[in-house]
């Protein structure tokens, strides 16, 4: 066990420190970190640090530094136990955030919060953000007294950011101010999410055979199920958020590393899913994914590659084009609209046109938001008005649309933009869109790859409104280290 757990000398200060502990404290010795190892440790500075050695080499194979083992101590394990449950997100096991019941948010919290003396340089390297949730609560204070207070739904709000930011402070503790190496993190994230499509596979083949005990089985798993519907939802939410893990996690995190495995496991989840019929939102991103990985990667100073990308897309743009037409809910969309041609997404459209329709009539509450836990609030102020113009254009009504006219306290919006401003005011995501840009810009990420990862994620988030998902923290921690090219981790 020692020789699993001992992490072994760090060069420089920490080193040092290391050796004026001595060894005579055994195993309790090796798990602790005394200030002076923190601190010299917090001396490295942004995420690239955690890929490329003193020496220049890369962090992600185990040979590349032999300063570090897997594991500095045992609370690392609660890092990798976040990355193996990170595609499991909509099983009854967790506890329901806004349209997901995640497992993965806790233990990075755990892991921030265990960590706490070296959680403070974290949040001092990244202070804005950790302060913005103060600011969220003080500007909630106007929409509570003048809308009023769900405290069950405020709760989820604000402790949905806290998750977040607990997200990217266990990035950076244990990449950067522990240092421990990638390749193991990208093979748990590899072997989860290959686990995550198995189980996939195997919704797939039970709705096709009509092995109802097994269909029976995953309805019971599921908090929300779409099994019944005929839909492989693999261990997400629900299907449309397949897009946010391939794309919004495991591509930038290919992108940092250049791990193969990651290579093959991206595509084949998302033709996969796409075969398997799991939904239209897949095929959708899938294409404005691989728009922008093309974009980010091809060298357009060479007339080759550029015809290439030209090339390249055009036959992405007629593959779109005959899916329109072979898949029966893309078709049905070409040709009756986005309003009348599924009945998702016209509730996915009028979950947002409600409380949009509140803004142009509240000016002050469209800069201030309703307050932290008031979506319904504006839902419901703007329901009747969003229901004619819905009406008018020949929207298609059903039962989760009707229910938006008395909304529970922790209805939804199915965008994070909507609900964010709903909740906080534009001002707030001004604010916060902001300081993504100057942190970036700060830390000289600031590159075609780093852009396109930008707009990428901007994009993922129209259609997902879970503020503690891990799209947008790895952006923060990793925008400086997707900026320079990483050598292949195997």
């Amino acid at each position: 066990m020692n020789g699993v757990l001992k992490s072994t000398t760090i060069a420089g200060p920490a080193h040092a420190a290391h050796d004026e502990r001595g060894t005579g404290d055994g195993l309790a010795a090796d798990l602790t970190m005394t200030d002076r190892e923190i601190a010299a440790v917090a001396n490295i500075s942004g995420p690239n640090a955690a890929i490329r050695g003193t020496d220049g080499r890369s962090a992600a194979g185990d040979s590349a530094m032999s300063s570090v083992s897997v594991i500095r101590d045992v609370s690392d394990i609660l890092f990798f136990m976040a990355l193996a449950l990170l595609p499991v997100d909509g099983t009854v096991l967790g506890i329901p955030l806004p349209y997901w019941t995640p497992l993965s948010p806790w233990f990075f919290l755990a892991y921030a919060l265990t960590n706490w003396r070296v959680l403070r340089f974290t949040m001092r390297a990244y202070l804005p953000f950790f302060l913005f949730p103060l600011l969220l609560i003080l500007t909630s204070v106007y929409g509570w007294q003048t809308i009023g207070v769900h405290p069950v739904a405020a709760v989820k709000s604000i402790l949905s950011v806290l998750l977040g930011l607990a997200c990217l402070a266990s990035l950076d503790i244990a990449l950067v101010r522990k240092r421990l190496p990638w390749r193991p993190a990208v093979t748990v994230l590899v072997a989860t999410y290959w686990f995550a499509f198995a189980v996939g596979v195997v919704q797939f083949v039970a709705i096709q055979m009509h092995q109802s005990s097994v269909m029976t089985y995953f309805g019971r798993m599921m908090y929300r199920t779409y099994i019944w519907q005929l839909r492989p939802q693999f261990l997400f939410a629900e299907p449309s958020y397949i897009g946010m893990h391939l794309y919004g996690v495991l591509l930038p995190v290919y992108w940092m590393t250049r791990d193969c495995r990651l290579a093959m496991l991206i595509p084949t989840f998302a033709i996969g899913a796409i075969a398997m019929g799991s939904g239209t939102r897949i095929v959708i991103d899938s294409v404005v994914a691989l728009f922008f990985f093309m974009l980010a990667t091809v060298n357009f100073r060479s007339k080759r590659a550029t015809w290439g990308f030209v090339g390249g897309m055009s036959v992405v743009g007629g593959g779109t084009v005959i899916a329109m037409f072979a898949d029966p809910r893309l078709n049905a969309l070409l040709t009756k609209g986005l309003l009348a041609g599924d009945a998702s997404m016209s509730s996915r459209i009028f979950h947002m046109l409600a409380p949009m329709w509140s803004w142009k009539h509240d000016l002050q509450h469209l800069l201030f938001g309703w307050g932290a836990g008031n979506v319904s609030d504006a839902v419901r102020t703007g329901y009747a008005g969003a229901r004619r113009w819905y009406d008018a254009r020949g929207g298609v009504g059903n039962s989760e649309i009707d229910g938006l006219a008395n909304p529970p306290a922790d209805t939804f919006t199915m965008s994070a933009y909507t609900s964010f401003i709903t909740e906080f005011g534009v001002l707030c995501l001004a604010l916060f869109a902001l300081a993504i840009l100057i942190h970036i810009v700060r830390r000289r990420g600031w590159d075609r790859r780093t852009v396109c990862w930008l707009l990428l994620v901007v994009y993922l988030y129209i259609q997902f409104e879970a503020y503690a998902f891990y799209a947008w923290p790895l952006l923060l921690w990793g925008g400086l280290t997707a900026s320079r090219r990483q050598p292949d981790t195997d």
